[in-house]
């Protein structure tokens, strides 16, 4: 199979389009957000390919500019490039205040899985002990898209963190039960001041994540 029909298959695929259906003009304003763009790398990833070129690791609008992007006709890095893991310190900036991040999320748009623990999406995103506490529960999406709206919210609420793979961010629960967020890095995982809300509802997770700015 070519890289361009593999590429084709891989988008009609995350589309849920019958064969046939996908078109240069068809949008992809469904796979442009953080799940989107990760689910899209994980399948290129597992079919051996390697999307070079995505604006600022946005998904492109439409299939042809996925592939004119996919073949090198824009400049930036791609979005499964590594990141380094930053320092685990708040944003500093002069404004003070508090930064908030939020982020909702569908609980349905997250792959279902046989066995989490195996599962490349799961194994990608999230440390071990994020799925070893969802899995125990009798809906382990619904607590794993809640670990994921906290990681995006973060990205979202502080610029330290806003490059870095989900992988190196995980969420833990202190002995009252109650979340917060903590950093994965060489040296041993170091709790984050940040403050962390999270909330199921119906089909829905949120998450919010709040800290302060020092002058």
């Amino acid at each position: 199979m070519s890289q361009s029909d593999q590429l084709r298959e891989i988008v009609t695929t995350l589309l849920m389009l019958a064969p046939g259906e996908l078109k240069p003009e068809t949008s992809l304003q469904s796979l442009d957000s953080s799940l989107g763009s990760a689910r899209l790398a994980l399948a290129l990833k597992r079919a051996g390919l390697r999307l070079p070129n995505l604006p600022n690791g946005a998904v492109p609008p439409t299939f042809r500019d996925l592939e004119l992007a996919f073949n090198g006709n824009t400049g930036v890095p791609a979005l499964s490039e590594t990141v380094s893991v930053p320092a685990a310190t708040p944003a500093n900036n002069s404004s003070g205040g508090l930064q908030v991040g939020l982020d909702v999320q569908d609980i349905g748009a997250l792959p279902s899985a046989d066995d989490y623990w195996d599962h490349e999406f799961y194994k990608e995103n999230f440390d071990k002990s994020e799925i070893a506490y969802a899995v125990v529960k009798p809906e382990p999406r619904t607590h794993l898209a809640g670990f994921w709206c906290a990681k995006e919210a973060l990205r979202k609420c502080d610029p330290a963190f806003a490059g870095t793979g989900f992988a190196t961010t995980a969420v833990a629960h202190d002995v009252g039960g109650r979340p917060y967020l903590m950093s994965i890095t060489p040296a041993g995982r170091v709790r984050l001041p940040h403050a962390l809300s999270i909330s199921h509802s119906g089909q829905i997770a949120s998450a919010v994540v709040v800290t302060a700015n020092s002058r």
